[in-house]
């Protein structure tokens, strides 16, 4: 029989994020979480990367996912959505406006949005993304400002938008995602995944 394998500390800077993510998620009663990303700029995509490894470790608690791999508007094959908790899960790659009309039929009471964001911070941080700040200077490394996405979403649909940032090492055309952006993606599908799940139970 093997030993239990240890768990590994968290680190000071992944407490805030989890301690804002639990309190905002289990407030959640529809809940979307949208990656944002291009797979072809190394570390810009580290929203669509989390959200793809998030859905493969959701699979089995059948969620609904919709994005470029799935058919806009529909469950994936073999998935349904069983209430009181419903999720959403959406990878819409560099053009998020392009599934607000997915987002809208589904009343989310929350959006959570994960995406590169330059904050000065160590390559390969996650945090939460101050919106105060955003209003004056955008983090966000795509053509539409997260400020007016999050506003967007707000208004038309009143739900609560919560930001999460990965900080990217290196955004250029052809390369491939960081391993410090690679794991910190990771991390933080493993920690939602997880959430989500005991949410489902």
């Amino acid at each position: 029989m093997r030993p239990a394998r240890k768990k590994r500390p968290v680190k000071a800077e992944d407490k805030v994020w989890r301690k804002v993510l639990s309190q905002e998620l289990g407030k959640a009663e529809r809940l979307v979480v949208l990656g944002i990303g291009n797979r072809s700029k190394g570390d810009d995509a580290a929203g669509s990367l989390c959200i793809r490894r998030l859905t493969r470790e959701l699979i089995p608690i059948k969620c609904r996912t919709e994005g470029p791999d799935t058919e806009p508007g529909r469950p994936s094959k073999g998935i349904r959505k069983s209430p009181p908790f419903e999720l959403n899960i959406i990878d819409a790659g560099e053009a998020p406006e392009s599934v607000t009309g997915f987002i809208r039929g589904f009343r989310p009471s929350h959006v959570l949005i994960v995406d590169a964001a330059v904050a000065g911070r160590r390559p390969g941080s996650i945090f939460i993304i101050d919106r105060k700040k955003i209003s004056q200077e955008d983090l966000s490394t795509h053509r539409l400002p997260l400020s007016l996405l999050a506003r967007y979403l707000e208004e038309t649909i009143g739900c609560r938008v919560i930001l999460v940032g990965i900080e990217p090492k290196e955004i250029a055309w052809g390369e491939p995602v960081s391993a410090v952006v690679r794991a910190a993606a990771a991390r933080l599908s493993a920690w939602l995944a997880e959430n989500l799940t005991m949410r489902r139970l």
